[in-house]
């Protein structure tokens, strides 16, 4: 990702330290560019909404938002931040478990699209159209069987249980709330079914990229519930949100069919609805890397070679999942050797890759590559400061997070 000379790379580590992070404008627009434009090219009403959960950097975002992306945002705290970075409430899509009673307010004043999570979220709602004495237009979220093994789904209303049927029934009878949308997101990380011993982390699993078929059943389903509830009750379904967890735009040709053909087949009869589509990691995942410096060798048991960086899973939170994949700029002729990355953290697992590289020194940089999505929002002051970040955009190379200092925690 990085079009930047090794010379550079020193420099810039030296002025703002290390570990640094480098996050490249023109990658994100070519990303966002290149997902609307595969939708686009199937399907002709489509709004793309980043994913603020991602990376929520606010000059990341202007730079998305620049481009004409809406927001999604999970939080009152995300819904502030999209604010203040200058987008309208017309163009914020409020999804979310938790959503405060002043928070949904402000959001129905400014005009955003709400879609609502559970039974609770409705009563409040209810109790807020009431207090305004207008109708108050929202989308549901839905969660249904996909294919896909894990513990009940948490978010939403259940479609096959007949949950999602109830909150349509509620609404009609009270009159207080209008549906105009359906929502649904396959989540990335879910907990299998058989967990063990009731220790949670050891049902966890990251299915990414997950299996195509699955937006397709989802969109299957989510057609037929909007016609089965236009046909039952005149209600007439204005968008359906497809939400995100896609993977990168080169591989993203599948999902774009999966999701658009079940609703040009089952929207025959009557206007196509908008969809809505929620990336982040396609859109910010390959556009930032991480620079890092060797800071110790080591040789453990049985002659493994291992190194010690400066970089560790308090910044780099997604090598539990996956080892990152790193680069060497020392160009060295000599034999690559399999070699275990640690990161500088008092604990066994911080592991930051494995991976085969030349022989190396002290003091030498690695790039750790594509860690554009969930690093940096994810991150912790966990023994370390969190590092600096770089925006570079053409030429230049602003800085948009400071290093964090002793300073910031007093």
């Amino acid at each position: 990702m990085i079009n930047i000379s090794e010379t550079e790379v020193h420099k810039l580590s030296e002025k703002y330290g290390s570990p640094l992070f480098f996050v490249s404008a023109d990658k994100v627009r070519e990303n966002l560019k290149a997902f609307e434009s595969s939708f686009c090219d199937k399907y002709p009403k489509i709004t793309v909404a980043y994913s603020y959960k991602v990376n929520f950097l606010p000059e990341v975002l202007k730079t998305i938002h620049n481009q004409g992306a809406w927001a999604e945002v999970a939080s009152g705290f995300e819904f502030e931040i999209a604010k203040r970075v200058g987008l309208p409430g017309e163009a914020i899509i409020f999804n979310g478990p938790f959503k405060t009673k002043e928070e949904l307010k402000k959001a129905i004043k400014e005009r955003a699209l709400i879609n609502v999570d559970h039974f609770d979220e409705i009563t409040q709602l209810e109790e807020i159209a009431k207090e305004s004495g207008k109708t108050i237009d929202i989308g549901i979220r839905l969660n249904m069987e996909v294919g896909i093994d894990q513990l009940p789904d948490r978010f939403g209303f259940n479609l096959e249980s007949g949950e999602a049927l109830q909150v349509v029934t509620r609404c009609l009878e009270k009159g207080l709330l209008n549906i105009i949308g359906i929502h649904v997101h396959l989540t990335s990380y879910i907990v299998e079914k058989e967990s063990e011993d009731n220790i949670p982390a050891k049902g966890i699993k990251l299915i990414w990229p997950k299996d195509h078929k699955a937006y397709r059943k989802a969109s299957e389903k989510i057609v037929q519930f909007a016609n089965e509830i236009r046909e039952e009750y005149g209600i007439n379904i204005k968008y359906l949100d497809m939400g995100g967890g896609f993977p990168t735009v080169e591989g993203i040709s599948p999902y774009v069919d999966a999701i658009v053909e079940p609703i040009l087949e089952g929207s025959k009869h009557g206007e196509l609805p908008t969809l809505i589509l929620e990336p982040g990691r396609a859109v910010v995942s390959d556009a930032a890397d991480l620079i890092t410096t060797i800071v110790a060798k080591k040789e453990l048991p049985g002659g493994q070679r291992a190194i010690v960086v400066d970089a560790g899973v308090n910044i780099l939170p997604t090598s539990f999942w996956k080892f990152q994949e790193v680069q060497c700029f020392n160009t060295s002729d000599t034999k690559l050797e399999e070699t275990i990355i640690y990161g500088p953290l008092c604990l066994q697992t911080d592991i930051i890759a494995k991976t085969k590289l030349p022989e190396l020194k002290t003091g030498d940089r690695l790039l750790v590559k594509d860690v554009g999505a969930y690093n940096i929002p994810q991150s912790s002051t966990f023994i370390y400061s969190q590092p600096a970040v770089l925006l570079l955009d053409g030429q230049d190379a602003v800085l948009i997070k400071k290093r964090e200092e002793v300073d910031d925690i007093f």
